[in-house]
């Protein structure tokens, strides 16, 4: 057979494929942004002179305009510089006062909270309000003491476009 007479039907056999195939295209549960990431630290010492934590995170989410997303999750250490910090979350609310549902696991090290309805999808502009607190978050050197903290993690999927911090 002639090339000349094996194109055309390579072509009609191509876009046929292309047509026809079916689709292998996922949506991508990761694929939505944090908006925005500000964190308030309130640190201090209790009566044994042992650092304390208290945080509040506002986390704003960005999600698709369809069905994808049921929440977010957040992975908050359970341990710095080789001792626990004695993670204790008080609360993950709405800006209106309303509670979240959310579950906890741990992973590598973290208490990861699940925040979210398994039964409904979330889309547009959400607003997440973490409150935790954590103790012996410092170390102790002879001329002073120091606070090092990593504030939003490393292992987000998305993109944060912008992280703020206020320590009191």
């Amino acid at each position: 057979m002639k090339l000349h007479k094996i194109v055309p039907h390579l072509i009609v056999f191509l876009v046929l494929i292309i047509f026809v195939a079916p689709s292998t295209a996922h949506a991508n549960t990761q694929n939505f942004t944090i908006a925005s990431f500000d964190a308030t630290y309130t640190l201090g010492k209790d009566d044994n002179n042992r650092s304390i934590l208290s945080v509040e995170e506002t986390i704003t989410a960005q999600f698709p305009n369809y069905d994808q997303n049921h929440g977010i999750e957040r992975a908050i250490p359970n341990t710095y510089d080789g001792h626990s910090v004695s993670l204790s979350i008080d609360s993950v609310d709405k800006p209106n006062g309303g509670n979240w549902s959310y579950t906890t696991y741990q992973s590598n090290g973290n208490t990861v909270l699940r925040i979210g309805d398994a039964n409904r999808y979330l889309q547009g502009e959400q607003i997440f309000i973490i409150n935790y607190n954590m103790r012996d978050v410092t170390k102790n050197f002879s001329s002073g003491d120091e606070f090092f903290w990593d504030i939003n993690g490393t292992d987000w999927k998305q993109t944060i476009e912008r992280v703020q911090a206020t320590i009191y």
